[in-house]
């Protein structure tokens, strides 16, 4: 179907109507002397048209959002709906010109994010971010004025909406490398883009949330017993050295730098640095089922490979012996370490197909285990030429064949 004849069935489809009428039906545009609609029966296939529409470029469908693209072929099919004319190859050849003739420009995205504190800087850099205290800005971030500002630049910008999406995708992988470097699985790193921010206690404390639940033996029950809880954190020192010279995990923040800005990377430090970010959000997860898939995930990442052979172990099995190669130094530590991924994978497998199980919570001690195995391929001067995951393994069955 050509971009022509999409529009023009969609076209068929807007009704010219009252305005009253026009409010029950499913989408409506309204002025002072008439009404446009697409009834209730025909939104469905409205909405078809208008995704072909968007999809059918893909300069279009990369640059900009639905929302920007769609409103341009709605305010298009209202005017030629108006004007009663019919959309043909050639008044459509420029269809999206407006949008393709924008060049593309490079912003700072801006946002307020709680949890962290700089204790000796106003600000400082982390791979492609910059957090510094809100009072150096030149605007108003919000109204904590004791409040920190989180900036990263986005560069082959068309349109801003894409911009602060991807904007948004960073900050939070920025949360789950502070996560993953603190080694903390106790849901105790708390931090958060936008607002409203967490009320500050002290420049080191500051306010989360309140839990309210009554326990009661049935529900006619007069007085129960009350559980009110107010969670108060410790706000993350991120221009500690912990955080921005870790000698274990420095390494991750260039990485995310090259990757970033497509600077040259191997395929082993990307698989390192989603790795991390998985296991980052895995710690920061309440719900525990999301920690183990993204425990699981990390393992995957990680590790999984397909040797494209026609016999081949299944995936449970090939993650943990490379997980034991990895963590083990002797054949009783390896067999523990392979025992303790098979258990785990099997619960992960329960989860995603659906059958019952007891979750727990042993995702921490293989999020505490990856961690160090990631330590080991950042740093180890014996992995140092692991560029790709065929090398890992074949050092694995080198391994495996010599004991």
């Amino acid at each position: 179907m050509d971009l022509d004849e999409a529009l023009n069935e969609a076209l068929e489809l807007i009704e010219l109507t009252a305005p009253e009428k026009a409010t029950k039906s499913a989408k409506f545009w309204i002025s002072e002397k008439e009404a446009l609609c697409v009834s209730k029966d025909n939104i469905s296939r409205f909405n078809e048209l208008l995704e072909y529409c968007y999809s059918i470029d893909e300069k279009i469908y990369t640059r900009f959002t639905r929302v920007k693209i769609y409103k341009h072929i709605e305010t298009s099919l209202i005017n030629e709906k108006k004007n009663k004319n019919k959309f043909d190859s050639k008044n459509t050849q420029d269809f999206f010109k407006v949008f393709l003739d924008i060049e593309p420009y490079e912003r700072y995205i801006v946002a307020p994010i709680s949890g962290v504190r700089l204790d000796n800087l106003d600000k400082i850099k982390l791979s492609i971010f910059e957090i510094g205290k809100a009072s150096q800005l030149k605007f108003t971030l919000s109204n904590d004025t004791d409040g920190y500002y989180i900036a990263v630049k986005i560069s082959n910008i068309y349109d801003g909406l894409i911009a602060m999406d991807e904007a948004k995708n960073k900050f939070l992988d920025f949360i789950r490398i502070i996560v993953f470097i603190s080694g903390r699985n106790d849901k105790k790193v708390v931090l958060k883009i936008g607002l409203p921010a967490y009320p500050s206690i002290s420049h080191d404390l500051m306010y989360v949330e309140t839990s309210s639940y009554q326990i009661l033996e049935n529900m006619e029950e007069g007085y129960p017993n009350s559980e009110i809880k107010n969670t108060y954190t410790d706000k993350v020192p991120v221009d500690d050295s912990f955080f921005f010279e870790n000698d274990d995990f420095i390494k991750l923040w260039k990485i995310y730098e090259n990757k970033s800005l497509k600077q040259k990377h191997s395929k082993m430090e990307a698989r390192l640095l989603n790795a991390s970010i998985a296991i980052g959000e895995s710690s920061l997860s309440k719900n525990i089922k999301n920690s183990v898939i993204y425990t699981s995930m990390a393992l995957e990442i990680l590790f999984s490979y397909d040797e494209g052979s026609l016999f081949q172990k299944s995936i449970g099995e090939k993650l943990s012996d490379t997980f034991a190669f990895m963590i083990g130094h002797d054949k009783e530590s390896r067999l523990s370490a392979s025992k303790s991924v098979k258990i785990f994978y099997r619960l992960r497998s329960a989860i995603v197909h659906g059958g019952d199980t007891n979750i727990n919570n042993d995702y921490i001690g293989i999020n505490t285990l990856l961690r160090v195995i990631i330590n080991e391929l950042l740093n180890n001067q014996k992995y140092k030429d692991i560029n790709n995951i065929e090398q890992l393994y074949s050092m694995v069955k080198e391994a495996q064949y010599s004991y």
